[in-house]
Parts: structure tokens; C-alpha cells; sequence
């Protein structure tokens, strides 16, 4: 009953214009979205269309054919039948032929379009600024790159192709009609408007149904996504119940949309049904009458019972193929959500290596808020020696990791500047930007693929020499030998197959590589053994020579090593200076010493424990 009031109240908003009610206002822009992807395979639809127009005149050939060989068999011409008859065997071969090239070109177009839209949409998902990424969740850009760009199917193939061959095939069926008998034809015209005017309520239905599927899809991949990326936490606090059941929840509620979206397709098929049924005996009817009138022969009658049902079948069939364009139409519309998102540059950066810089870096008043109501960062002013390191410290949310994705280019500060040397962010290109800058993150990450590939990075060019080099200044090279391809390894997902440490090690050898004059480092809390830990170290103090380093530093060693300290609390700068000024101070950095002093003690003291007791 629900189903029926909303087409009655679809029906009745809809009936304020024809434009509205059928939703071409709605689909035009849409359509104006795929039109390039089209026109570049303007040669395979110009093919299609004239295959389509071989279909219709032969579809039309067998009306004729029809007509004409009923009336000779009632007039008992064995000859004009035998010849029909060979004739028509010639047109099925030509039917066979243009089907099967108009299916085979038909999905080819469609699978070069689809390829084609996943491109662009990846290519411009990689140019999307940081700021995007927190907003969506990654399983649903994934639905969007694969669930709504295969359902963009219906709207660059055959329902594009049917709503193009269908009023023409109505119109050559209608003019065919006026030649048989044009009181007739007028007579049932009225069935093919009655088709399409179902189709455009059900087909607003349908389309507004489609677009909540989708987004129900994409909810159903983001619960995916988590479930697999993070299953050693769902195992660890057992939440596999609960995950279960919110996955059986997401799961009903597409089955629900996919239920609704057959019922509307249902009564849609039936309506369609109904008007051509009933065309087809007020045709037979009314033609009964004209030829018992002597107006029109058996043949005639014939043919023009044919032909109605090919006037009625497009309107129809438009209807029909309507539900499945709108669907198609609200996956465009999810896609292009992302697609109209600013990137933060024009094209991808180049891996460039940059010039050395000459003064440092220069933070000047930084305010930055990811929105309106916070901010983050407020008024952050340092100044960074080139060749200098610099250690960033303060309790958890102090806003030290976002100090660095400012300085790294992934977002923009809300006011002030930060240099490099006369650099000035915002007015340089962002891809020269990070040419200056390698990174190390807290939790190393690796891509699927091989060692080799994780430390070239964007440098896929780089020597064999270079990268084993690189592997070597960060202790790397040696574990790498003993795998079993060792550099063309293939690491699992986030390197599931290798140690914390390895990983660790092969993002410095990334970073080595890069050999850019500004290192980004945030130290790592993660506990490693004594003699990996040592490795990594000794990695990471390679990596910093001759560099200019900021660090995130949690170590009490990485803080008393920084030439210069920058303590933070809740987005402000509270005070800097060298390790001895700001213990003399006695302010927030005397605290985090003493606190993090006092953990050392402890933990040596467990360490010592454990050592006795092993030996």
C-alpha cells in the first residue's frame, strides 16, 4: 500500500509539466557528464546506430513480408509465396549478422567507457587534497570507483541505445500504419503516450530508489573495509558478533531497497503489459471491422496488428528501459560528487629532486581549523636553521601531527605562511613543494608489491644500485637477501608478511632514496627488540645527516640530540628553546622530561629484571 501511495503522490507532484514528470530536467546534466566519454567512441556508436537502423528497416521487412505472404497464400500464389519465402531467408542471414555485430560493438563500447570513467575517477580521487580523505570513508570511494561505475552501464549502452531505437522504430511503424489504413491508425495512437507517461512515474520512482541502493552499497563496503583491515582487533576484543550483526543489518536494508526496486519494476512490467495487451485487441477488433467492410484484406490486417504492437512496444519499451536508466543516472550522480571535488593540483606532481635549501624553513603565525568551530593550531611562529634538527614534543592532541601535514602541503594553514628558503606555500607548485621533503611516519606503510617497488616510491626509474644502496644505509639490505626473491618480493597487504622493524627499515630506505634536503620524521612509540631497535636507530641517524629534521619526538634520547625544542599543548606553542633553557624554565617541557625521565627509570629497571632473570 506504501508502494501505490507514493506513485499516486509521484504522480500528482509530478504533474505540474511533462519535462518534470518524465525527468529530463534531471537527466540532462547527467548525460552532459558522460557525453566525452561517449564522443571519444563516436565511431563505434556511429556503427551502432547504423546497425540499429539495418534492425528497424529489417523488423519493418518482415511486417511487409508478413502481409504480403498471408494474402498471396489466400490468393493461392505458390510462386509470389516460394519467392517471399527465399527472400526472407536472405534478411534472417542479414538479421543474424547485424545482431551479432550490433551486441559484440555494444559492449565493447561499454567496457571502453566503463575503463575509461574508472580512469579519470582514480586518476582525480589521487589528485583530491588530504582534507577529502578524512571526510569519506574508504569503502565507500572504493563502491564508487566499482558498484556505481558498473551500474553507469544502463546510460552508455543498450538502455541509451533502446531510447534512441525505440522512437524511431515507433515513428517508421506509425508513418507504415498511415499507408495501410489511416482512420485506424489514428484510432490507437492514443495507447503509445498511455505507455510512456508510465514510464516516467515509475521511472522517478525507480531512480530516487536506485540512488539510496547505491549508498547502501557504499555503506556495505566501508563495514568490509574495516572488517578486514583492522581483524586482529576485532579478534582481540571479540567483535565479531556485533560487526556480524551490523553487517546483516546493512545486508537487509539492500535487500529491502533491491525488494522495493522489483516491486516498481514489477508494476511497471505490468502497466507496460496491460496497454500493450490491450492494443493489441482493440487493434484486432477494429481492424475485424474494416475487414469485414472489405476495407482492408487479411494480409493488411495482419500487418497492421504487427505494426501497432511495434508503435506500442517502444513507448513501452521506453518505460521499461527508463527504471533501468534512472538507476544508472543516480550511480553518475554519486560519481560525480567526487569528480566535482576540488583537487589540490592540476595534474599529478613529478619526482623531482629538489635544489638544497640555502636558509631553512620558516613557520609564520600558523592558525589552522578543519573547520569553523576549533581550531587545531593557533599562532605557531619557529624558525628552522637549515641542516638544524628540531624536536616537537607535548602530551597527545597537542596538534604536533598536524603542524606536519601543514608543512607537507596536505592542508592549507587557515592564516600565516610557512617558507622554504623564499618558497611560499600556496604560491608554489605543490608537486615542487614536496620535492624538498621525505617523510617517516609513526606506523610504516608498504603497498602491495614487491620491496623493490616500496622503496623506489614514486621514482619507478630509480637504478637497481641506488635502491640497494638505500637499503643498505637504512640496515635494511641484509633481511631483504635472505627472503626468497629478495627485492622482487611480494609483500602482502600493509607488509603483512614482514616485522615491524623490516618495515620500519624499508620506509627509511624509501625516504634515502628520495634524498630530499628536509626530513619529516615521527618517531615511532612502537617497542622493537634491543637489537632491531638498534638497527633502526642507526638507520634513522644516516637518514638525518647533513638534513634538516623535524622530528615528533617520543624518545627521551631523540630529544636531548635536537639542536632546538618546540613544546606544544592544545594547538599552541607554550615555549622553545634548547634543552637547557627550557629546563630552566620549569614550565611544560620540565614536566614531559621528568615524566618521560621517570619511564626510562622504570623501564630500565624491568629490562634489567627480565635480563637477570633469563640469564
Amino acid at each position: 500500500m506504501r508502494l501505490i501511495a507514493a506513485i499516486a503522490r509521484n504522480s500528482t507532484s509530478m504533474g505540474i509539466s511533462v519535462r518534470n514528470y518524465m525527468g529530463f530536467d534531471n537527466m540532462r546534466i547527467p548525460f552532459l557528464r558522460l557525453m566525452p566519454y561517449l564522443r571519444k567512441f563516436w565511431k563505434i556508436y556511429v556503427a551502432l546506430l547504423i546497425l540499429m537502423f539495418v534492425d528497424i528497416l529489417i523488423t519493418l521487412f518482415f511486417t511487409w513480408f508478413l502481409s504480403h505472404v498471408a494474402d498471396a497464400a489466400m490468393a493461392k500464389d505458390i510462386s509470389k509465396v516460394r519467392g517471399l519465402l527465399l527472400f526472407g531467408i536472405v534478411m534472417v542471414i542479414l538479421n543474424f549478422a547485424a545482431s551479432y555485430y550490433e551486441t559484440v560493438l555494444e559492449l565493447d563500447a561499454v567496457n571502453k567507457v566503463r575503463r575509461e570513467l574508472k580512469l579519470s575517477l582514480f586518476q582525480h580521487m589521487l589528485r583530491l587534497p588530504s582534507s577529502f580523505y578524512s571526510a569519506h570513508h574508504s569503502g565507500d570511494l572504493v563502491s564508487r570507483l566499482t558498484n556505481d561505475v558498473n551500474a553507469v552501464e544502463g546510460a552508455v549502452g543498450i538502455n541509451l541505445l533502446n531510447l534512441i531505437r525505440m522512437p524511431i522504430m515507433a515513428l517508421a511503424a506509425f508513418v507504415y500504419l498511415l499507408t495501410i489504413h489511416w482512420k485506424l491508425a489514428l484510432m490507437c495512437l492514443f495507447l503509445g503516450p498511455a505507455a510512456l507517461l508510465v514510464g516516467g512515474i515509475f521511472g522517478k520512482l525507480i531512480r530516487d530508489n536506485g540512488r539510496r541502493l547505491q549508498d547502501y552499497l557504499g555503506r556495505v563496503n566501508s563495514l568490509l573495509h574495516d572488517v578486514f583491515a583492522g581483524h586482529t582487533v576485532m579478534r582481540a576484543f571479540a567483535m565479531e558478533r556485533k560487526l556480524e550483526g551490523r553487517y546483516r543489518i546493512d545486508c537487509d536494508q539492500v535487500l529491502s531497497m533491491e525488494r522495493r526496486e522489483a516491486k516498481l519494476l514489477g508494476w511497471l512490467q505490468a502497466a507496460s503489459g496491460t496497454i500493450s495487451l490491450t492494443s493489441f485487441f482493440v487493434s484486432m477488433g477494429i481492424g475485424a471491422y474494416f475487414v469485414a467492410k472489405g476495407s482492408i484484406s487479411i494480409g493488411s490486417l495482419l500487418a497492421f496488428v504487427t505494426l501497432i504492437q511495434h508503435l506500442i512496444y517502444p513507448f513501452s519499451g521506453i518505460a521499461k528501459q527508463w527504471g533501468g536508466l534512472q538507476r544508472s543516472l543516480a550511480a553518475v550522480e554519486r560519481i560525480w560528487t567526487v569528480m566535482d571535488e576540488k583537487p589540490e593540483c592540476s595534474k599529478f606532481p613529478e619526482y623531482i629532486h629538489s635544489a638544497p635549501l640555502h636558509t631553512g624553513i620558516q613557520l609564520n603565525q600558523l592558525t589552522f581549523s578543519y573547520d569553523d568551530n576549533r581550531k587545531v593550531l593557533r599562532d605557531i611562529s619557529v624558525t628552522i636553521p637549515v641542516g638544524s634538527t628540531v624536536a616537537f614534543v607535548g602530551p597527545s592532541g597537542a596538534g604536533k601531527s598536524t603542524l606536519f601535514q601543514l608543512i607537507m602541503g596536505f592542508y592549507q594553514p587557515t592564516s600565516g605562511t610557512i617558507y622554504l628558503d623564499d618558497l611560499a606555500m600556496g604560491l608554489s607548485d605543490i608537486g615542487l613543494w614536496r620535492s624538498y621533503m621525505s617523510y617517516v611516519p609513526q606506523e610504516p606503510y608498504l603497498f602491495t608489491g614487491t620491496i623493490r617497488d616500496n622503496i623506489a616510491g614514486g621514482f619507478p626509474d630509480a637504478a637497481d644500485q641506488a635502491i640497494i644502496q638505500a637499503a643498505r644505509d637504512a640496515n635494511a639490505h641484509a633481511f631483504i637477501m635472505e627472503l626468497p626473491e629478495g627485492y622482487n618480493t611480494w609483500i602482502g597487504e600493509r607488509g603483512a608478511t614482514l616485522s615491524g622493524g623490516q618495515k620500519q627499515r624499508i620506509t627509511i630506505a624509501r625516504a634515502i632514496l628520495k634524498d630530499a634536503p628536509v626530513l619529516l620524521l615521527d618517531e615511532a612509540t612502537s617497542s622493537l627488540d634491543t637489537e632491531t631497535e638498534a638497527a633502526v636507530k642507526e638507520a634513522l641517524l644516516r637518514l638525518m645527516k647533513g638534513r634538516t629534521t623535524l622530528i615528533i619526538a617520543h624518545r627521551l634520547s631523540t630529544i636531548l640530540h635536537a639542536d632546538w625544542i618546540v613544546a606544544m599543548d592544545q594547538g599552541i606553542l607554550i615555549e622553545q628553546g634548547t634543552h637547557k633553557q627550557l629546563l630552566n624554565n620549569e614550565g611544560l617541557y620540565t614536566r614531559l622530561y621528568v615524566d618521560r625521565l621517570a619511564r626510562k627509570e622504570v623501564e630500565d629497571m624491568v629490562g634489567a629484571w627480565v635480563k637477570t632473570k633469563n640469564s
